[in-house]
């Protein structure tokens, strides 16, 4: 109804809230995991086809919005879809640890962006981008000249090539702790580094290892190797940069 109301030019930020916690069975139109058990005890027994469904249900809901939109609408429009976090730990795939941590589980979110200006089809994107590069893209497409600002560099000339280049060296983030201390990850493009506030470290190599289940700063794996120190020390010393 909103967008059938706009006159001019619009952005629109529509945040579904599900899938989320808590579990729970949408409406069986929205989603195609069958007849499931609707009481609770089922579905904290085993609450991934729940979340399946909630999945199902939030795409089916941004194809009704879709749907709504005429052609021409659609083809003056540019979609981006993200994830704000990683997924529930309870229902996590592959990944050991998800929302919450700052393990790939709970921070390598999905992006999907097409339409308007979009030529790129079917293509998966390796150059490394942070959620704060939105700011700068969006004002980019919406025709700003300024690429770059504060913690934000436009990504919008991957949406027409490959350039084989990143739009940054590293991407950063911080996790807040209940007692109020910080956790820290950064990587660059093969390798992750994190910092605990109990001074503990872990080293990963995505490349080879994306779903980390190796950490190289682990007693079992030291010491590291040449190659691998070398950039545990750049990423270290890129870390207490941003932090200082």
């Amino acid at each position: 109804d909103w967008v059938k109301d706009q006159t001019k030019p619009w952005f629109l930020w529509l945040a579904y809230n599900a899938p989320h916690t808590p579990f729970h069975l949408p409406p069986n139109n929205l989603h195609n995991q069958g007849a499931l058990p609707t009481d609770q005890a089922s579905i904290d027994a085993n609450p991934l086809p729940y979340y399946l469904a909630m999945i199902e249900a939030m795409d089916s809901e941004y194809g009704r919005l879709l749907s709504s939109m005429s052609q021409a609408e659609k083809d003056n429009t540019i979609i981006i879809f993200i994830g704000d976090n990683g997924t529930p730990n309870q229902v996590l795939q592959s990944y050991s640890r998800g929302k919450g941590t700052l393990y790939q589980g709970g921070i390598n979110v999905p992006m999907i962006i097409a339409g308007k200006g979009v030529t790129r089809f079917n293509q998966s994107e390796d150059a490394l981008i942070n959620l704060t590069d939105l700011f700068a893209t969006i004002a980019h497409i919406a025709g700003v000249s300024v690429s770059t600002i504060n913690d934000s560099n436009s990504f919008k000339s991957l949406l027409t090539q490959n350039t084989n280049t990143n739009n940054r060296d590293y991407t950063f983030i911080e996790d807040g702790n209940d007692d109020g201390s910080l956790d820290f990850s950064i990587r660059n493009t093969t390798h992750k580094y994190m910092l605990f506030e109990n001074g503990s470290e872990a080293l990963f190599n995505l490349t080879n290892d994306p779903l980390e289940a190796t950490n190289l700063m682990s007693a079992s794996q030291l010491p590291l190797s040449t190659s691998d120190s070398a950039i545990k020390d750049e990423l270290s010393a890129k870390l207490t940069e941003i932090r200082n």
